[in-house]
């Protein structure tokens, strides 16, 4: 049986305004984030979930309630799913980060596989993101997941389990874009990716 997988991303917060590293601190969604995966989950509910996992940062989690009220699940909690790991940039602007750490944020930006100091490698967050995602599908009696996280995340995963080469290959979903993906058993089908419907 073949199943299909919604990738999902959190609605906008307060640091997706700012142009702020959000990464791993809980940054709760904002008035516009919350109509925003209101209006999406609104969409998303036609596709009739069976089983909906979130990372258990705030923004993820309840942009994942706004869906399990439309279609009366109990959405599942995987801090495996939770966003890259910023480490000392977390919280600060580009510019910001720019003051301190020139070198190592040109060479993030021009998608380098590194790791932000104290942080995590897109290679690395991204691992971590489709294996928990993996494991979900693999395990589950669903024949529809939505997994509801983050975008840098969300991406490098994708990539990996469409076994793309090099990171950066596919766009950053938009607060609230999703992706739907195909599972046969042994290999993943893009469907779509970076549909907005808010």
């Amino acid at each position: 049986m073949t199943k299909t997988v919604l990738f999902w991303r959190h609605g906008q917060t307060d640091f997706n305004v700012a142009g702020r590293f959000q990464g791993q601190s809980d940054v709760p969604l904002n008035d516009t984030g919350r109509a925003q995966a209101d209006q999406v989950a609104r969409r998303l509910a036609e596709l009739e979930p069976e089983l909906i996992v979130s990372s258990d940062l705030s923004r993820a989690a309840a942009t994942a309630d706004s869906l399990a009220t439309h279609v009366a699940l109990e959405p599942v909690r995987d801090e495996r799913l939770r966003e890259t790991a910023f480490g000392e940039w977390e919280g600060s602007t580009r510019a910001e980060v720019a003051e301190t750490w020139p070198d190592e944020l040109a060479e993030w930006a021009s998608g380098a596989d590194i790791a932000p100091p104290g942080g995590e490698s897109r290679t690395q967050s991204g691992r971590r993101v489709a294996d928990a995602i993996t494991d979900t599908v693999q395990s589950a009696e669903a024949s529809t997941i939505a997994i509801v996280a983050h975008g840098a995340v969300l991406r490098a995963a994708a990539e990996i389990l469409l076994e793309m080469n090099g990171t950066g290959r596919l766009g950053l979903l938009g607060n609230c874009g999703h992706g739907e993906f195909g599972y046969t058993g042994d290999r993943w089908v893009l469907r779509s990716w970076g549909t907005l419907s808010h």
